[in-house]
């Protein structure tokens, strides 16, 4: 264990001043363009060192998670190190070919363009922000860090509040992996401190929050037009189709209320289940809320989380939803200030609720999920559209009917007959729809994210008919390109082809007697 890491990690350094933030730029935009020059293996074999660094660390790094919804190092182990381990692996074996430059030649172009030779590069944009979350604090801003750094990018991080000392502990990871430390620009967790960012001037922004974080980040972007990535919060909802398999469903359920403390944006929040198989699904799911293992767990939530869902609940409640499981009432020695307080609090599953229900359209991070009965797949998908959020969404059924669902299901991601898991998959991009925000990390399109394409088009060649002075007979020869390339009747193509040749002569011949004529 590498105690010159933990002690480092904890001097967090307090919030820069805007001068000390602009000198860190200009620094980080000069190691940028050295780093940018090297070649993309050698880039990714520096953060492919980051995985062993990760195994030596892997306690302190548990120990600096200061997430009140963690439940233990398993989680740790499996939420965290392992995907992130993972995603330097895959950016060292595929980035060199996702990021090569794409040639083409003249071949497949237009016929009137004549002959080019094209290549589009992928130019990394410079400066990328980092804006990271909470609730998985390592993996999702880290593997964006990855991507960023593997296109080329230098990087301002700037961690959510209370994972100050994990991101310093990050930091200096890369650092000794071999990324140059004017690299990357490590910001405190304060607002201000993004705020400083974002009016110096940053050349792209990838954002993990709530969409009211996304709202307010992107009205600080839409002065200077940076670009960016959102990847915001979810309502996630779960398909149960006739014939699937209840045990797995309900199994996998449990797992998505347990997994990090409920917070998780793509926990299973909204349950479409048919209402011919609401009897077997209750009594399956209840037998595991019941076990004694699953009335024991707990975790904390913020007391502003805790009302928050109470009041909602309540509300569900009135309009006629019931309490299947959990708590029976909010507790009434609960704090009501806004701020630090935790609150103690189990799962909570609703049963007979509507779309209507405010909890439908909400993005609480909380043990939660809600019951909706529907007639059918037409009717599930009605209800699922009535709420904003589009993350992931799991389908439970035959393999042929959940196929066939998926096309009409609106998410960024969807799991058939699993849950949450397979996005940890380095392989695949990530990103919603709707007020889940737009754009993707992870994956080929996630790395490409992180670039802009350069085109280059020479032209081959002395033929520039677009650089002459207009003939009489430019209409009717262009008038016959354009038939012989795209009219839908073979007759009528070869009348522009005729059209097109006749053209041609006739200008040839005009252009033989303009050059006698001079002669």
């Amino acid at each position: 264990m590498n105690t010159s890491v933990l002690s480092n990690a904890n001097k967090i350094e307090p919030l820069k001043s805007r001068a000390k933030v602009e000198a860190d730029f200009a620094k980080a935009y000069q190691a940028q363009l050295a780093w940018s020059q090297r070649k993309t293996v050698e880039r990714t074999v520096i953060l492919d060192k980051l995985r062993s660094l990760l195994v030596e660390s892997r306690h302190l790094i548990a120990e600096a998670i200061e997430s009140h919804s963690r439940q233990d190092f398993r989680e740790t182990i499996t939420s965290e190190l392992m995907p992130l381990a993972d995603s330097a692996k895959w950016l060292h074996k595929s980035a060199k070919r996702i990021l090569a430059p794409r040639y083409l030649d003249g071949g497949g172009s237009p016929l009137w363009l004549g002959r080019l030779r094209s290549t589009v590069h992928r130019v990394p944009h410079g400066l990328v922000m980092i804006i990271g979350t909470w609730n998985y604090p390592l993996f999702l801003p880290g593997v964006q860090i990855l991507h960023a750094l593997a296109a080329g990018n230098a990087v301002v991080f700037k961690p959510a509040p209370g994972c100050d000392r994990l991101s310093h502990l990050f930091v200096s990871l890369l650092i000794r992996a071999g990324v140059p430390s004017e690299l990357v620009v490590l910001l405190d967790s304060s607002i201000e401190s993004a705020k400083h960012a974002i009016e110096i001037g940053v050349d792209k922004v990838i954002l993990t929050g709530s969409s009211r974080s996304g709202r307010t980040v992107l009205r600080s972007l839409a002065e200077s037009l940076t670009p960016s990535v959102m990847e915001l919060s979810g309502c996630d909802a779960m398909y149960v189709l006739p014939g699937a398999d209840m045990h797995r469903v309900c199994d996998l359920l449990v797992f998505g209320l347990r997994l990090n403390g409920g917070a998780t944006c793509m926990a299973p929040r909204r349950i479409f289940v048919p209402q011919k198989s609401s009897e077997v699904f209750h009594r399956l799911l209840a037998q595991r809320l019941e076990a004694p293992v699953q009335r024991s767990w707990c975790t904390k939530l913020s007391s502003q989380t805790y009302h928050q869902l109470w009041e909602g609940v309540e509300e569900a409640i009135e309009k006629g939803a019931r309490i299947f499981s959990g708590e029976s009432r909010r507790k009434q020695n609960a704090s009501e200030e806004e701020g630090p307080g935790m609150v103690e609090s189990g799962h909570l599953v609703l049963t007979d609720v509507s779309t209507e229900m405010r909890l439908c359209s909400a993005d609480i991070f909380a043990p939660l999920a809600m019951i909706i009965p529907v007639e059918d797949w037409s009717d599930a998908l009605r209800a699922d559209s009535r709420c904003p959020y589009a993350l992931t969404a799991s389908i439970f059924g035959p393999m042929e009917d959940a196929l066939r669902l998926m096309k009409f299901v609106s998410a960024g991601f969807i799991t058939i007959n699993d849950l949450i898991v397979p996005t940890a998959d380095p392989r695949l991009p990530f990103g919603g729809r709707g007020e889940s925000g737009y754009g993707v990390t992870r994956g080929n399109e996630g790395l490409l994210e992180m670039t802009y394409p350069k085109v280059v088009s020479a032209r081959l060649g002395s033929w520039l008919p677009h650089a002459k002075l207009p003939e009489a007979t430019d209409e009717e020869l262009l008038d016959g390109l354009l038939q012989f390339s795209h009219h839908k009747d073979f007759k009528a193509r070869m009348q522009g082809l005729l059209q097109t040749v006749r053209a041609a002569i006739s200008q040839r011949k005009s252009s033989k007697t303009k050059n006698t004529s001079k002669d």
